[in-house]
């Protein structure tokens, strides 16, 4: 019985521990992505894990995944890694995440485009 009782202890704390950090990580969606100027710069299509697609006519285009802490966000392989790109998402009262980055173009600033 005790260590029926540790392994499910032991899974509720993985659980515990592990939804904040789930939940923290911004919607996928398609987001428009803009220089600090206003300029286009391209597309960030990002799916469930961070898990993304980048297509612009500034850098190479390509997959590559996103890490998330919190509202941390880093690159850590595909075109947007290739850039050294870093950041921060917040999320506003719908839901909509915006995404501003530090990289080595600049700053960039993603979002979903306006409806």
């Amino acid at each position: 019985m005790g260590m029926i009782r540790s392994t499910a202890l032991a899974a509720v704390l993985v659980a515990a521990l592990t939804l904040p950090a789930m939940a923290q990580f911004p919607p996928p969606g398609i987001y428009a992505c803009v220089d600090a100027a206003g300029n286009a710069f391209g597309t960030l299509t990002l799916f469930v894990a961070g898990d993304y697609d980048f297509t612009s006519s500034v850098i190479p285009s390509g997959k590559g995944q996103l890490a998330s802490a919190g509202p941390s966000v880093n690159s850590i392989s595909g075109p947007l890694a290739d850039i050294h790109l870093t950041g921060s998402f917040a999320t506003g009262e719908r839901g909509e995440a915006v995404f501003i980055f530090a990289s080595d173009k600049g700053a960039l600033q993603c979002a979903l485009p306006p409806e």
